[in-house]
């Protein structure tokens, strides 16, 4: 008989789970991260795991979710206490926390097709949709501050802002990234208020 959890260690095990998760992801990548790994770091028996996750997609997916979900929260909070007297600069400090986060957390992975592919073969359909709605939202829920209502320019902005994510995959190539991003998201924010 399986092992029963209280609601408190369910929720402390999701999230050791999933910090392993991130670990590993910016670590390794989805492909060669295992589930023995993940169990190791989260110190939880491997038949334990597969009671909170069908495999190691659905962990990564639920990693992705989180991430969004508590972004999307922190900096919303953020633009609504921006600094309207330094806008530009205020504007470059958040866009550059975001991008440099799903860097440092390890995110910015799946934005190689190859990875996003890994997780999405086991995710189901109508999941799959959730996800791309989501991160849809999470662009457009930024994008709600600025008032930019014309299709033509949210598609430019999302895909000029997206365009930044896509350096993380090649930070080894780029001496110093953190400045890289920033001088990028800049020029993207005198655009924006322009």
């Amino acid at each position: 008989m399986p092992k029963t959890y209280t609601p408190e260690e369910r929720e402390n095990i999701r999230i050791a789970l999933r910090v392993a998760a991130e670990k590993c992801l910016a670590r390794y990548g989805v492909k060669r991260t295992t589930v023995d790994e993940l169990v190791r770091l989260a110190s939880i028996p491997k038949g334990t795991f597969y009671l909170f996750y069908e495999s190691k997609e659905h962990l990564f997916l639920d990693v992705i979710r989180s991430f969004l979900e508590s972004e999307n929260k922190r900096y919303l909070d953020m633009l609504q206490e921006l600094d309207e007297n330094h806008i530009v600069t205020s504007l470059t400090t958040i866009f550059h926390q975001m991008v440099m986060s799903v860097y440092e957390r390890g995110m910015y992975r799946f934005l190689d097709d190859g990875q996003v592919e890994l997780v999405m073969r086991k995710i189901p359909y109508g999941e799959r949709l959730d996800m791309e709605k989501a991160r849809r939202e999470y662009i457009e829920n930024i994008l709600s501050y600025f008032a930019i209502d014309d299709e033509d320019d949210v598609e430019a902005f999302q895909g000029a802002f997206s365009s930044i994510y896509f350096i993380l995959l090649h930070a080894d190539m780029v001496k110093d990234v953190g400045k890289a991003v920033k001088t990028l998201v800049r020029g993207l924010v005198l655009e924006l208020v322009e």
